[in-house]
């Protein structure tokens, strides 16, 4: 009956930024944001450099809570210095950051200001 407004509909339902629920996640997902992190260090290996988040509750919730620490390996402190800045501006100005994880290592970072 009214199937011509079906592009249209689905042409504004797809600009209207949507909220993500972090239950719906994978497990392999997760949404941080300055709360979250405590710090971010880079580290030196062997054979790469890493950028490690670590990751604690806030106040008063933190109390009896395990850390966990996250890591992006890069190849050299150069690249590890501008990946932390980018992601501490990111972080300070208010943002979410959705992070997509094998183990503790970030194999892909999303810094869009739609997440929320």
């Amino acid at each position: 009956m009214f199937y011509f407004l079906l592009p249209t509909l689905f042409l504004f339902c797809r600009l209207e930024p949507a909220e993500t629920n972090p239950w719906n996640l994978s497990i392999g997902e997760r949404i941080i944001n300055r709360k979250h992190v405590s710090h971010i260090v880079i580290e030196t290996r062997v054979d790469h450099f890493r950028v490690s988040i670590l990751l604690n509750e806030r106040f008063p919730y933190n109390y009896k809570s395990r850390s966990g620490s996250f890591f992006i390996r890069v190849n050299d402190e150069k690249e590890a210095l501008k990946i932390s800045e980018k992601l501490d501006q990111y972080l300070e100005s208010g943002w979410n950051l959705k992070i997509y994880l094998s183990g503790s290592e970030i194999i892909r970072y999303d810094l869009d200001k739609t997440i929320q």
